[in-house]
């Protein structure tokens, strides 16, 4: 006999909480029964606002306010300044986070300098923290994780690394993912923390200054067993240096672009030989320009990877691929969730590895009846050209029919995100783009140049789609700078979109961006990279009285209102 769904025990339902943030929890159970008021109450909460409608936002922290026993049982917090501008500084305001005395997990997205000072006699108090996360590279790390010397924390995620050796050797660090990071920094880390057992740096830099030549200190990252490099700079000398001082690394992972010296499988071979023997997974993304190379020379540097020591003794086994503007190899299954692929002249039959790619750009030369690349869990779809100086250049554009043809490359059931390159010759019609909207039938959010949308919205049909599909909308222009919206094409975006959450454009006047509030009821974020100083001041007196997060990057102090920059 089936139960009732109020019938299910306790346990089933705190399991169920845990997939779930704090706000959503109690925006669903909250004042059902008297049971889930009291259950809701007790279980550990993780709490994110990432995100967030600004109203919700406000209303949750009422709830804590109105229920400070909450704070007893919030074990996970995320908060975010990134297009939700001065949140963490106005939930910091209201909640000393020392109250939170079970906080076990913390992240701060877009932190802000002023956000330092609020935060430095509170981190000090956090005696449970196991994690911490931060991102935003004009706060220095050291005043933060000074505070954080006694605390519990194990596992670390932070832009740069410019303390001194004396924090992590203060701390039992098992795991660090860094933003940016140069060899002499990585040389400290090894040297310091000592229970350090997984490392990810997202950049990796070989620059030293004169001043501060290369160093790398005696001893070795004896703990290490598993290490990521995903945007390497650096040659294979100073990767080979890094790696003598890991010599229990078990799984290893690079990925590096024009340097020619990575693609050279012996030496590869002999460090592992030599100083990598418990290395069982090697992940490796090679690639170069190859405009002094011929076809051949390329292909005989790849084949070396598929010798016996590559394929048969590690099972490593590879893909290459060779164009004009790029020659490429990398280990199957892929590993990374970006993958672009443009028109090869050769690769190799291993094409069935694509599952952790979730983001992906197509050529337009790459989508065809036959092609034998597959990705199944693509959420983002970019779609662009390929770089072509032919006089025949209609010939190397997206064509309405290729359409057709992008299920045989990608499963477009999963795709959410569509963008096309800021040039706006890559769409050139409305009814190519109404082609893809149709073909992509969970859609919904569009990243596009400004002009090649104003110049299709006049399409009934093709408007109709984005009024019903569209929630996420991103205008970009070719200058990288300003490029303002003009007063008619925001009467045209108001007639072209009706569900719109997330809008991004830049305003030149302030009265273009209150029309766009009025008429959006459902915006949760505007984002203005670049904004004039009338639109700041409005902004600054009217912001704190709207449900709406606006944020921007840059005012422009120096706009004139007659100069409109080109799209």
């Amino acid at each position: 006999m089936t139960k009732k769904f109020e019938e299910l025990p306790n346990e089933i339902f705190i399991e169920c909480f845990e997939y779930l943030s704090a706000p959503d929890v109690f925006y669903s159970f909250d004042r059902l029964s008297d049971r889930f008021d009291t259950l809701i109450r007790t279980i550990p909460l993780w709490l994110n606002f990432e995100e967030f409608k600004k109203s919700k936002f406000n209303q949750f922290c009422q709830i804590i306010l109105s229920n400070p026993e909450l704070k007893h049982k919030i074990i996970s917090l995320k908060l975010s300044n990134e297009g939700t501008r001065g949140q963490i500084g106005e939930f910091l305001s209201l909640f000393p986070l020392n109250e939170f005395i079970k906080l076990r997990s913390l992240s701060l997205i877009g932190l802000k300098e002023e956000n330092v000072r609020q935060l430095k006699p509170m981190l000090a108090l956090l005696s449970n923290l196991y994690y911490f996360s931060f991102t935003e590279l004009e706060c220095r790390n050291s005043e933060i994780l000074s505070e954080l010397s006694k605390s519990k924390l194990r596992i670390l995620s932070i832009p740069e690394f410019r303390y001194g050796k004396s924090i992590l050797k203060e701390m039992s660090i098992t795991t660090i993912t860094i933003s940016s990071c140069t060899a002499n920094q990585l040389s400290k880390i090894f040297q310091c923390a000592m229970a350090l057992k997984y490392l990810k740096i997202e950049n990796f830099y070989s620059y030293t200054h004169v001043n501060n030549p290369l160093k790398f200190y005696t001893g070795n990252a004896v703990c290490l067993k598993q290490l990521i490099i995903d945007d390497c700079k650096a040659d294979f000398e100073m990767i080979e240096q890094c790696l003598k001082r890991t010599p229990n690394l078990t799984s290893f992972t690079i990925n590096t672009y024009g340097h020619v010296s990575m693609i050279d499988a012996d030496h590869w071979q002999h460090l592992i030989e030599s100083s990598l023997l418990h290395l069982r997974v090697f992940n490796f993304y090679f690639s170069y320009c190859p405009f002094t190379d011929s076809y051949n020379d390329s292909l005989n540097k790849f084949q070396q990877f598929q010798t016996n020591f590559w394929s048969e003794q590690h099972h490593w086994h590879t893909n290459y691929e060779i164009n004009n503007a790029l020659a490429s190899i990398y280990t199957m299954p892929y590993v990374w969730n970006k993958y672009e692929l443009f028109a090869p002249i050769n690769n190799c039959d291993n094409l069935n590895g694509f599952d952790k790619v979730t983001e992906l750009t197509l050529s337009q030369m790459t989508i065809k009846d036959n092609s034998p690349y597959y990705f199944n869990n693509v959420k983002t779809l970019i779609l662009t050209h390929e770089n072509c100086f032919d006089e025949e250049m209609h010939e190397y554009k997206l064509q309405k029919e290729q359409i057709k043809f992008l299920n045989n490359i990608v499963n477009v059931s999963n795709i959410k995100h569509l963008k096309f390159p800021i040039r706006d010759d890559v769409l050139p019609s409305s009814s190519l783009l109404l082609e893809i909207l149709k073909e992509l039938p969970y859609v919904s959010s569009l990243e596009i140049n400004r002009g090649s949308l104003m110049s299709c919205a006049s399409d009934h049909e093709l408007r109709k789609y984005l009024n019903t599909k569209i929630t996420t909308l991103k205008l970009c222009t070719n200058n990288c700078y300003y490029g303002y919206m003009k007063s008619d094409e925001v009467d045209l975006l108001l007639e072209t979109f009706s569900n719109l959450e997330q809008l991004q454009c830049n305003f030149q006047c302030s009265n273009d961006l209150l029309l766009i509030l009025k008429k959006f009821s459902k915006l949760l974020i505007i984002n203005s990279p670049y904004i004039t100083k009338e639109v700041h001041s409005w902004i600054q007196e009217n912001a704190s009285k709207l449900n709406v997060y606006i944020d921007f990057y840059e005012i422009d102090n120096d706009n004139d209102d007659d100069d409109e920059l080109d799209l």
